[in-house]
């Protein structure tokens, strides 16, 4: 049998005392306390409470989000093209034409000479020696316009099958508005590549272009025509722009934002540095109050360069963390761990 020997019935008082004195001071404790600290609050999952002195030391910064007007896109590869073959076989098709003009004027005066020398020798004036040296002069000379003509055509047929139609006839028009700024680099001459599943919409007369991938620096620019030949690698449509000049370059490589339909949506750009992974999801995070931060899921979006076009979730006139959203996070997933003494 075992026996347990109990403390001295003072000393059993005494410590019951302090027992009781404790939990009476623990329900006493009031909850305001633990809120002297803004970011002690308890906030809801997916949130953040971040007094402003902190936040300026973290280098949280905001965009108050605009509305922006988007058309769907698909993207394209394209290069500035050098039109330097194409002024070659300007020069090339204007030299022909005065040759066949030469040639044209010749065979007239021959064919003028060949009359008069015909007629007369029906009246036995002149010799039949002089006609048929007039008649050999006159062959000769509709041959040489024969092939005059033939060269200008054949020259034609080149810019049809290198440049196209409308390209081709404004190089060699003299008064196209459109060869002269590209003469002077005002502007510049695109060909645009699109993937071997892409086609140009009917009514797409315009497009957007920029280097790097820069969707939102980029720049109008309207189309030509159909280019005659396509890219060896890529196998698609390809399409002739133009577009101002300003930083482009001959040989550049640029890529291009093809409408997909006429229709508009209406949302907000959402940046890259505002994007955050967590859980498998796209997340970014909203400033609803001075020290009050909530994170929001992205599961719907398209591409706008290196950036987002978002029309659902999301809206104008909200409160955007464009700055500092990892850290956000962060601080949200240590304020989730419990504490030991939890």
């Amino acid at each position: 049998m075992l026996y347990f020997r109990l403390a001295p019935r003072p000393m059993r008082a005494a410590v019951l005392l302090c027992c009781l004195l404790a939990g009476m001071a623990r329900a006493g404790e009031k909850p305001e306390a633990a809120a002297g600290n803004p970011a002690q609050r308890t906030a809801p999952a997916s949130s953040v409470v971040l007094d402003p002195a902190r936040q300026r030391l973290a280098g949280i910064e905001t965009r108050r989000l605009e509305a922006v007007e988007y058309r769907p896109e698909t993207r394209s590869l394209g290069r500035i093209v050098d039109i330097q073959p194409l002024l070659d076989l300007r020069s090339r098709y204007r030299a022909a034409q005065a040759e066949a003009k030469i040639t044209d004027a010749a065979l007239q005066l021959a064919r003028k000479n060949r009359d008069r020398l015909a007629s007369l020798h029906s009246e036995a004036i002149v010799a039949t020696r002089e006609l048929i040296h007039a008649e050999s002069q006159l062959a000769a000379d509709e041959a040489r316009a024969v092939t005059a003509r033939h060269r200008v055509r054949e020259l034609q047929e080149e810019g049809l099958q290198l440049w196209g139609a409308e390209l081709f006839k404004a190089a060699v028009a003299g008064d196209s508005r459109l060869f002269e700024d590209l003469l002077q680099r005002r502007r510049v001459l695109i060909l645009v590549t699109l993937h071997h599943d892409q086609a140009l919409p009917a009514d797409a007369s315009r497009i957007m272009v920029a280097r790097e991938g820069d969707r939102q620096a980029a720049q109008p620019a309207e189309l030509i025509s159909a280019a005659p030949r396509t890219d060896d690698i890529v196998q698609g449509e390809t399409w002739f722009f133009h577009t101002d000049a300003r930083k482009l370059r001959t040989g550049m490589r640029i890529e291009a934002w093809i409408p997909m339909s006429a229709a508009t949506l209406s949302g907000v750009i959402i940046p890259r540095s505002a994007q955050i992974w967590h859980e498998g999801r796209s997340w970014v995070y909203l400033q609803t109050g001075e020290d009050y931060f909530v994170r929001r899921p992205v599961d719907s979006h398209r591409d706008y360069g290196d950036a987002w076009f978002v029309d659902a979730g999301i809206a104008p006139g909200e409160s955007l963390v464009i700055q500092g959203a990892q850290l956000l996070l962060s601080e949200e997933q240590r304020h989730a761990i419990p504490d030991e003494d939890d």
